[in-house]
């Protein structure tokens, strides 16, 4: 219910990615994001081998870019993410956008075919025991239909942006009727929010309210809201301290009347002069 990601823009050039991943396993972590976009499969393969963790206790999701076909996507899995990682099977791979770049959401019908022969090509690498589970990110109700409708079965997962400032509950209910688990990236509201829209930062006075009537931290209630609600967060962070902390965002419960309120929130509104 927790994943840390290895995009590199979320550690800032803290840390590198390895030895963040590193320390994630070390502990206690156990579900690493990852993408071919994102260059950093190497970066999780050494840290996988330097890990003393068993490869069981390990959960590894990796995306392969947008849809790319068949052909493509067995290549993505088998002559580069699996050697990279270092390892005999993932756990989850999803098809990362559902447009061809530059556009990333929003393409309707185009692409559909594209789409499906991607999805078929990771079903097969499923069936031949490579990847364990089939999922998308950044896909809307109807290109999730369209698989289930296809496949006869919905994407184990779809990641997509949500976080307090930005989250779309018409489609976490559909995910839910359907089957799919939402996961959310820029899951604080971060330096990955796409579109560099309004978010709600840590600091806001509102939810270190909310935090104070736990005696947790803005993060830790932004987490167990997420997880509440039935959302995988994932994460990113060079601090053992904010680490731990992530970690320990299921020490508690907020009430129904915090979720709600949470729910609510909107971004501060800027005074202008």
């Amino acid at each position: 219910m927790l994943a840390f990601g290895t995009a590199g823009t979320s550690f800032k050039g803290e840390c590198t990615v390895q030895d963040a991943v590193e320390q994630w396993l070390h502990l206690g972590g156990r579900h690493i994001d990852t993408a071919d976009d994102y260059g950093t499969q190497p970066d999780v393969g050494r840290a996988l081998k330097a890990s003393d963790v068993a490869r069981k206790d390990i959960f590894i999701t990796t995306k392969i870019p947008g849809p790319i076909g068949s052909k493509n996507a067995t290549d993505k899995i088998l002559n580069t993410a699996l050697p990279q990682l270092g390892v005999d099977y993932i756990d989850l791979v999803l098809i990362h956008f559902p447009c061809q770049l530059p556009a990333m959401t929003g393409c309707g019908s185009q692409f559909k075919a594209e789409r499906l022969d991607t999805f078929k090509a990771l079903v097969q690498l499923r069936k031949a025991g490579k990847i364990r589970a089939v999922g998308v990110s950044n896909y809307d109700a109807d290109e999730v239909d369209e698989i289930k409708q296809e496949f006869g079965e919905a994407p184990a997962v779809n990641q997509v942006q949500y976080h307090l400032a930005s989250h779309d509950d018409t489609l976490l209910k559909h995910m839910n009727d359907v089957g799919t688990v939402l996961e959310a990236w820029a899951s604080l509201g971060g330096p990955t929010v796409h579109g560099r829209k309004p978010t709600i930062s840590l600091g806001d006075a509102r939810l270190k309210a909310v935090a104070a009537r736990y005696n947790m931290s803005t993060a830790q209630v932004v987490f167990r809201w997420e997880t509440q609600k039935g959302v995988v967060p994932v994460t990113a962070t060079c601090s053992k301290d904010h680490a731990l902390g992530d970690m320990n965002a299921f020490a508690f419960k907020l009430s129904d009347a915090d979720l709600s309120y949470l729910d609510a929130l909107t971004p501060a509104e800027q005074t202008i002069v």
